[in-house]
């Protein structure tokens, strides 16, 4: 039986009587073709189920029904130039049904539905590497064996472990800055305001800050959005038995460069982006199932040897 796993409630003011979902591959739009509306406030509600829902009743009229592949899992609402509030709908690269649905007796209400239905995820697609500057030969991929997930691995499918019982979670805004970067928020994991950081750390695990500026460094080419899992990079104080201070960045670990001067190392592992936080990207170390895409794609775009 399909369980709704969270929703949203919101508005946007439409224009032209378009609305479209970002943060997809694409983004397909709706329009209700018995209306006359065109500029209006129209009242959205939207659902994330773990299978495909039921009918919604009849006081619902159906729009349309599409698959939606989604980037990193995280959506948006939008119209010509607005966007709405971030919501969760499920794992990344994952193909989705969706339907759009208007109310019988008022047509500024929407209600759009989303469950996830298989795991996309194609090396040779989605983490395909930039091109090489210079005349060097374009990268030839190897073949790689690809991982396949179901969607209730993900963290965004799994109730907070706190919370085991809680059935679908009513997503509510939070002023910004509520718990900001207090350390001793931080230390209880308090200052996961935003409901999508929340959702993507379900266990609760440790979180940590990595630059996404570094100073006086090369910078990462990648646009990296929460949701997404990364091998990011920083610069640690080099300790005796070669582990981390801080106990992070442990997932799919290297070490690529002793200063010993310095009294430092550079070292990257394989993180989820949660969110961002004064310029700097807020993580946690992924998991085993999240990390494998990141392996894949590494072995499937290794430089000769």
């Amino acid at each position: 039986m399909a369980r709704q796993v969270r929703y949203l409630d919101d508005e946007l003011y439409v224009q032209y009587g378009g609305l479209c979902v970002h943060g997809g591959t694409d983004c397909p739009e709706f329009r209700d073709d018995e209306s006359e509306a065109l500029h209006y406030t129209a009242t959205l509600h939207l659902e994330a189920w773990d299978a495909e829902p039921p009918d919604p009743g009849s006081g619902w009229r159906p729009i349309k029904q599409l698959d939606f592949t989604a980037t990193t899992g995280v959506v948006q609402m939008g119209v010509t130039d607005h966007g709405g509030r971030d919501f969760l709908i499920g794992p990344p690269l994952f193909a989705y049904g969706l339907t759009a649905h208007v109310d019988v007796v008022d047509c500024g209400r929407w209600l759009f539905r989303f469950w996830p239905i298989r795991d996309v995820f194609d090396p040779l697609v989605h983490m395909k590497p930039r091109e090489t500057i210079g005349s060097a030969p374009p990268m030839e991929p190897r073949p790689t064996p690809v991982p396949v997930t179901t969607a209730g691995q993900w963290a965004a499918m799994r109730p907070d472990k706190f919370r085991p019982s809680e059935g679908s979670v009513r997503w509510a805004p939070t002023p910004q800055g509520f718990f900001g970067a207090d350390p001793v928020a931080r230390m209880f994991n308090l200052h996961h305001e935003d409901p999508v950081s929340r959702a993507l750390n379900p266990d609760h695990a440790p979180t940590f800050l990595i630059p996404s500026r570094p100073l006086h460094e090369e910078l990462d080419l990648r646009d990296k959005e929460k949701g997404g899992t990364y091998r990011m990079w920083r610069w640690e104080r080099r300790t005796a038995d070669g582990k981390p201070e801080d106990g992070n960045l442990l997932t799919g670990r290297i070490v690529h460069v002793r200063d010993p001067h310095g009294g430092r190392v550079l070292a990257s592992g394989i993180v989820t982006v949660l969110g961002m936080e004064d310029e700097r990207y807020d993580v946690r170390d992924a998991e085993p199932h999240e990390a494998a895409r990141v392996l894949c794609s590494e072995e499937t775009w290794r430089d000769p040897d």
